[in-house]
């Protein structure tokens, strides 16, 4: 279940406009990799530490492989890939490294794992 309030939110290019009302998800409780590892275990015939040895091997094997720009397969779960910001400039010469700002992660989802997400049940909670 997913818990939302709504939200009035100001025109900031019209300012006289009326406000309009967007849903904002609710802050819900955190899962920490323990807490998957225990359910791992719970659901499959792995022990809960074999669990939280794999789900650590992902946290440090995950990050060395987006360094070496490498994309991340997971299967039914998705995909992990790096892109980069940077400022732009007017022509090819005038590109430096100094112009990278960042190393974005971005995870998409399989098709399987939007599938999963499809059921989803909504409530509006009050102030």
């Amino acid at each position: 279940m997913i818990k939302y309030k709504l939200k009035e939110q100001v025109n900031p290019t019209d300012l006289a406009a009326p406000n309009k009302y967007i849903p904002v998800k609710q802050k819900q409780e955190a899962l920490t990799l323990r807490d998957f590892a225990k359910r791992i275990s719970r659901e499959s015939t792995v022990s809960s530490m074999d669990a939280m040895a794999v789900l650590e091997g992902l946290l440090q094997i995950i990050p060395d492989e987006i360094l070496n720009g490498k994309i991340i397969k997971l299967g039914d779960f998705g995909t992990f890939r790096s892109t980069i910001s940077s400022e732009t400039v007017a022509s090819p010469e005038e590109f430096t490294v100094s112009k990278i700002r960042s190393l974005n992660v971005r995870f998409r989802p399989s098709k399987e794992f939007q599938k999963q997400l499809g059921g989803i049940d909504y409530q509006l909670v009050s102030d």
